[in-house]
């Protein structure tokens, strides 16, 4: 028996090698195949199948090290789609900037099943990382991140705007507070940046997301200044692939990839100390350094620091069980509010996890972002929340019906609102209620009586309109 089972392992050793071997010629294959067709030189070190690489640890290498190694620490680390990658253009007639999946013959219009792309092979990176003083020879390559299982080996946030710095930091730091290495990038542009965190093994990208929305809004409730938008700038920027969609959305997002040799000499692209934004000196020997997630810790992590939740569902208790935690700044007693057609609330003075949980308060899941979600549709322009709030100046207004709500977050600070009402005086009618109610709609008016703003939900046959005309001769 004992024979038996030692002559089965060995079969499986062979087995597994022979499989081994039999993927290392098939990518020898493609690779003399793309030589044959002019796509790479045979210099170039072999392709890396970034979907097949399971290890923990990152190949080392620094500024002085062969291309080879370099290559294989960059394509380790950013890794997405092999079999189609997305190039900048410029158009010489308008000046009109974009990307575009990489085609052959990509002027032909031609149906979505017609088109025929071109692989993301290392002579491409090695191009892209060496950057040209030509700029038609100058190569510039996007990365789609989501993989056609709906999964990712990396996640990033693009921050941009005038607070692109403070916002960034404020992620970066949220991300070190629970021990998720980050990188942070300068973007192409030098008026931006990109946080990127690497895992060891593809990782579901609705997991990888739920963590990236879980950080973000730790990094809201530690920076109250920063907008809710951020939610929308998370690579892959889709929980499954957009496989219903047309054209290039059906690859879902892209995001352009770091280290680009004509950008790096101008100082961007390249990644940064976030606390001085001072150029690392050896970037290659800094991405050799960095930490990566296994998917377990991500999944743990997802779990740990829960969904985000916003609208009804939003917390109301500031502190450790509240979003974010306690903070550090501490709230003035009394804060004043106007209440109008919206509740204007002063933020003067106020930590930025209260205002983190009042835009929160006031912000809803989209519906439309679900559906098209849900139907494999793609995203792009659909923000995954309705923000129903507005900004101006020092005041922040929220819907007059989160009145209630406002007083709970704020007193969970140890905050008083002290409200002040704009609100149209009205004449009292001279009505009396002459109907009959039963059980159930005596308890609806009790329970709504108290409140000044609110809503009744009942089935059809309940009585609403006689519940309404009750509250109507109760509020005279």
């Amino acid at each position: 028996m004992g024979d038996s089972s030692d002559e089965v392992a060995r079969l499986h050793a062979e087995l597994e090698a022979a499989r081994r071997q039999v993927g290392g010629l098939r990518a020898e294959n493609a690779r003399l195949r793309a030589a044959l067709a002019g796509q790479l030189t045979l210099d170039v070190p072999l392709p890396i199948d970034p979907a097949s690489i399971t290890s923990d640890d990152l190949p080392s290498a620094d500024k002085n090290s062969p291309p080879g190694e370099k290559m294989a620490l960059f394509r380790m680390l950013f890794a997405g789609r092999s079999d189609i990658y997305a190039t900048r253009w410029v158009s010489a007639r308008t000046g009109k900037k974009g990307w575009s999946p990489a085609e052959i013959d990509r002027w032909l219009r031609r149906e979505d099943a017609d088109r025929e792309f071109l692989p993301l092979t290392d002579a491409l990176v090695d191009l892209h990382l060496r950057g040209s003083a030509d700029r038609r020879k100058d190569v510039h390559v996007g990365l789609y991140p989501m993989l056609p299982d709906d999964t990712c080996r990396l996640l990033a946030c693009d921050f941009d705007g005038r607070s692109w710095r403070e916002d960034a930091r404020a992620f970066a730091a949220a991300c070190a507070d629970v021990g998720v290495p980050a990188a942070v990038e300068i973007s192409r542009g030098g008026d931006g940046a990109h946080v990127w965190v690497f895992f060891t093994a593809p990782v579901m990208a609705v997991t990888a997301r739920s963590l990236g929305a879980a950080l973000l809004r730790t990094a809201i409730a530690a920076r109250g200044q920063m907008s809710l938008d951020s939610y929308d700038r998370l690579f892959p920027a889709q929980d499954v692939l957009p496989s219903r969609a047309k054209g290039p959305f059906r690859f879902g997002s892209l995001i352009a990839l770091p280290l680009q040799g004509t950008c790096r000499r101008a100082h961007t692209t390249v990644f940064c100390d976030p606390r001085t934004w001072t150029e690392y000196p050896d970037q290659f020997a800094f991405l050799s350094g960095l930490g990566r997630l296994s998917p377990g810790e991500v999944c743990a992590l997802a779990d740990e620091l829960g969904p985000v939740r916003v609208g009804p569902e939003a917390p109301t208790v500031i502190g450790p069980s509240g979003l974010g935690g306690a903070s550090a700044v501490r709230a003035p007693n009394t804060v004043k509010a106007r209440l109008g057609a919206m509740l204007a609330i002063d933020t003067t003075g106020l930590p930025g996890d209260v205002l983190a949980a009042l835009k929160h308060a006031a912000s809803l899941h989209n519906p439309e972002f679900h559906r098209r979600q849900q139907q494999r549709f793609s995203t792009y322009g659909t923000p995954r929340f309705v923000r129903c709030y507005e900004i101006e100046g020092d005041e922040l207004r929220v819907p007059r019906g989160l009145l209630e709500k406002a007083v709970r977050v704020l007193a969970s600070a140890r905050v008083h609102l002290d409200v002040t009402s704009q609100l149209p005086e009205q004449a009292q009618t001279s009505v009396r209620f002459t109907g009959a109610l039963t059980p159930v709609q005596d308890e609806a008016v009790d329970a709504m009586a108290s409140h000044s703003v609110g809503v009744l939900v009942a089935p059809p046959g309940s009585g609403k309109t006689v519940i309404a005309c009750a509250l109507i001769a109760h509020h005279r």
